[in-house]
């Protein structure tokens, strides 16, 4: 009598309630109740010792670790975990114990995000790939008390009770862990060995956990027979005549023929798909590969263009039912089944892409499928052949887009021959996927030399006309400052407007304004300027050793224009003219001062003579004039001789003008010339004259449009409306800075449209240019894919 009190009545099962639709959670029934505390028990002594074996490990890493970063990251984990290792404990009790209080859920097609997808921190895969790979391991491995267990639970709970939502189930134990840790600020190394000792520590060991479980609910009275049952209907099963053959295998059907993956239906089972809980075993994954072979070689695909996702659960369902069959699919088979379905549905919807090339992407939805089956790393190794592949054709096809008679495209052909050699050569090998990357490689490299031609003249002429605008630009800056307010000679002014505008121009066009050559050839101007603004006689001994100087830089520059022979000399001659009137004004202004001088000391000796008599000697010490005239008179000759040789004729003074007219004429003279800092300043305030841009309202500095264009980069896609029948696409082949102009070419690099800033920013505005995405087209997919995934799973909390 003792043991009908272990016995669980259906009217306890029926009066077992589970979270409400409200939300509030009910009481649970007793035995339920016994193995939450005692499972608990027993994965918080294994979480302790857990803690122990990755203290050893992260503090044995961080002392081999090769770079201080390293290092330094591994010591900090190490330090975090000691300091959390407590609270990390509590939580993942607390989050078995909330997995107890299951809830009635509605179907999801999302089942695989939810339950995986979460586990990725900031979009790290690695993280995903390890704990989907010892949850998958975990779920083979300890199948059948974990089903046995799944029943009982079942049998407890007023909802249905199955491998998802089993509180004790692989999933729950490693979702209840990656959550305790996810807030910490680790390593991303010390984070993976983290997860890879949680493997070891707990999801290895739960065989004896499910048995102790099992065992707890058996002495509870929770179907203690159902070893017997299960084994029983094995027997049955065994011995049904329907759909097996006389040797007793399983799978094939009555028909005879051979179909891996799954058992003969019963009526237990229905032919097709049934969930893992029902005590079917997964699919093992040869199978499962062997499947997706055969409708990989079906057709599956409308005709036409059109773009097509597959179900492939629905295929899997129609293909088991025709050879009648029932087969369930391992967890983590079934979760890479929906995420390649997701990825290719973000593939599918991608605008960048031309609807008859992702028509064609579409159709490697079965391979790809394969491939992330056969291969874990798929999704976590960024250089997987099959990934770079599908990325290389995606970026290819940006620009494409469909003609009239698009199927003779050569760039179509080629993505169409590569799609077609892949369904109908891959099976396993994915050698393959390389040996078609390298072919696609190579076509590109051809395609786009063709291309490149075209475009480098594009952008060669734009970048010629916009650097002879801003040379122009800068030249006219130039000597504007240093004309300005100026009464120069004709020659100079000749020199300057006929040669020397000329030989900046081309300086600035071949060299830049940061070159020597530049600053040599603006010295030039700047020094023939000073050369007739100069105040004299002050500057005389300044200009005598400049003119040689000047004069050579003179001769260069008419030599490198190639300019008139005639016309140079008669500019030097003119010149000489000049220099040869300043030198006689300096002249004249020395004889002056002398002359002064000479008056003055003869007036102080006179004044003294006056005041105090002095004796006869004083006077024989007065003769200051006569030295001063000797000097003076002296001088013209020396002039003469250094104008000879600097201007290549003889410096003769001219006849003498009254001091008056000379001291007229001297204030003239006195006008600063801009320093080279100033003209480098100038230079670089120089403004390009922009192209006409119809009137168009200017934006403010902080409009996002405005902003976008300091942003774009070279080589960007862009989809360009300039009327609603009349769209096509386009990419960025260049910015030319010094105007300000946006050039704009076609996948074969001719020309199609140019922009100046503002133009551009408003053509971005009005969406009349809309970017296209042109990242790489599996990580953008992905990335969608888990980010919409997390965002829906944020909202359901």
């Amino acid at each position: 009598m003792s043991e009908s009190s272990k016995i669980v009545s259906l009217s306890e099962k029926s009066g077992a309630h589970s979270i409400s639709i409200s939300g509030k959670p009910a009481v649970l029934p007793a035995a339920v109740t016994m193995l939450k505390e005692k499972s608990a028990e027993q994965l918080l002594e294994r979480i302790k010792t857990l803690f122990g074996k990755v203290d050893d490990s992260l503090f044995t890493m961080a002392e081999r670790a090769h770079g201080q970063e390293e290092q330094d990251g591994l010591f900090q984990a190490l330090r975090l975990l000691r300091v959390e290792r407590r609270n990390i404990a509590e939580q993942f009790i607390k989050n078995i114990s909330r997995a107890f209080d299951i809830r009635e859920e509605e179907k999801s097609e999302s089942s695989f995000a939810s339950d995986n997808l979460s586990l990725v921190h900031n979009d790290d895969l690695e993280q995903l790939v390890a704990a989907d790979t010892m949850v998958a391991n975990a779920k083979r491995d300890f199948a059948e008390p974990l089903t046995d267990l799944c029943m009982r639970l079942d049998r407890l709970y007023s909802v249905k009770v199955y491998e998802k939502n089993n509180p004790l189930g692989p999933d729950a134990i490693c979702d209840a862990f990656v959550e305790a840790v996810q807030d910490l600020n680790l390593f991303i190394r010390a984070r993976l060995i983290l997860l890879k000792k949680f493997e070891q520590v707990v999801m290895l060991q739960l065989r004896d956990f499910y048995e102790f479980c099992n065992q707890l609910l058996i002495d509870q009275g929770v179907l203690p027979s159902l070893r017997e049952q299960q084994r029983a209907a094995r027997q049955r099963s065994a011995h049904a005549p329907a759909g097996v053959s006389a040797g007793g295998q399983a799978g094939i059907p009555v028909g005879g023929q051979a179909v891996p993956g799954g058992v003969a239906a019963t009526g237990h089972f229905p032919p097709g798909l049934v969930p893992a809980a029902t005590g079917v075993t997964p699919m093992p994954a040869g199978d499962l590969l062997s499947h997706l072979g055969a409708l990989q070689s079906g057709s599956h695909y409308q005709g036409g263009g059109a773009v097509q996702l597959l179900n492939v659960g629905e295929l899997l369902q129609q293909r088991l039912v025709d050879s009648n069959q029932a087969a369930s699919l391992a967890k983590v088979d079934s979760d890479v089944i929906k995420l390649v379905e997701m990825l290719f549905s973000f593939i599918l919807e991608d605008r960048s892409l031309a609807t008859q090339i992702k028509s064609l992407l579409g159709r490697l939805q079965l391979p790809l499928l394969k491939v992330a089956i056969a291969d874990k790393s798929f999704f976590s190794k960024g250089g997987h052949p099959a990934r770079k592949l599908l990325n290389e054709l995606a970026d290819a096809a940006t620009g494409w887009q469909a003609g009239d008679n698009y199927e003779s495209d050569p760039l179509y052909q080629e993505i169409s021959a590569i799609v077609e050699r892949v369904l109908n050569e891959f099976d396993r090998d994915i050698n393959i996927f390389a040996v078609l990357l390298e072919s696609l490689r190579e076509f590109i490299i051809r395609e786009r030399k063709r291309a490149e031609m075209l475009e480098r003249r594009v952008v060669d002429e734009a970048d010629g006309r916009a650097k002879t605008q801003a040379a122009r630009a800068r030249v006219a800056a130039v000597m504007d400052a240093l004309v300005a307010e100026r009464d120069l000679p004709q020659v100079v002014q000749d020199w300057l407007n006929k040669v020397w505008n000329n030989v900046l121009f081309l300086t600035c066009v071949k060299e830049g304004t940061e070159s020597d050559a530049w600053n040599r050839d603006v010295r030039t101007a700047r020094d023939l300027v000073w050369s007739v603004q100069a105040p004299m006689p002050d500057s005389r001994k300044q200009l005598l050793s400049l003119l040689p100087v000047l004069q050579e830089r003179l001769r260069e520059g008419v030599e490198a224009l190639s300019y008139n022979a005639f016309e140079a000399r008669t500019l030097f001659s003119g010149l000489k003219e000049v220099y040869r009137e300043r030198f006689a004004l300096a002249q004249q202004l020395a004889e002056q001062r002398e002359r002064e001088v000479a008056e003055q000391v003869a007036r102080e000796v006179r004044a003294a003579q006056t005041v105090e008599p002095a004796p006869a000697p004083v006077v024989a010490e007065v003769p200051v004039a006569p030295a001063v005239e000797g000097e003076s008179s002296a001088e013209p000759a020396g002039v003469a001789a250094v104008a000879e040789v600097t201007t290549e004729t003889a410096v003769e003074p001219t006849s003498a003008e009254p001091p008056a007219a000379v001291a007229e004429t001297a204030p003239a003279e006195e006008v600063a010339v801009p320093q080279m800092e100033e003209l480098e300043q100038v230079v670089a305030e120089a403004e390009v004259a922009a192209p006409e841009q119809d009137g168009l309202a200017p934006l403010d500095e902080n409009d996002p449009h405005w902003q976008m264009t300091f942003r774009l980069a070279q080589g960007s896609w862009f989809e360009l409306k300039r009327s609603e029948d009349e769209q096509f696409r386009c990419r960025l082949a260049a910015v030319i800075r010094d105007i300000d102009q946006f050039i704009f070419v076609n996948r074969n690099g001719a020309k199609v449209a140019e922009f100046a800033r503002l133009e551009l920013a408003h053509a971005l505005r009005s969406a009349q240019l809309l970017p296209l995405d042109d990242g790489m087209l599996f990580e953008r997919a992905l990335q969608s894919v888990i980010g919409n995934v997390r965002k829906k799973r944020s909202e359901q909390r």
